[in-house]
């Protein structure tokens, strides 16, 4: 059983740089359980990007990946989750 790893690319309007996190759950042991946890952590990061003043009111872009790990050493380079 493989286990998948939530990549996310979250840009906020107007900002040069995006922020980019990596979700790791034990649960995401096939993509599909990976892809449904997507709006609800997508939803919490505008949440969070909310409460700062100087992001109120800009749109937030999400670029997100499910990947498994044999796809993080291909594509980034990871080789270990806890890295």
């Amino acid at each position: 059983m493989d286990a998948f790893t939530m990549i996310i690319l979250a840009c906020v309007s107007g900002e040069a740089k995006c922020t980019s996190a990596r979700v790791a759950d034990v649960h995401f042991t096939t993509v599909e359980a990976c892809e449904a946890r997507i709006d609800s952590i997508t939803d919490n990061m505008t949440a969070e990007f909310g409460k700062k003043p100087e992001f109120k009111g800009r749109s937030v872009t999400f670029d997100v990946s499910c990947m498994s790990r044999k796809e993080l050493l291909q594509t980034f380079g990871i080789a270990d989750l806890d890295a």
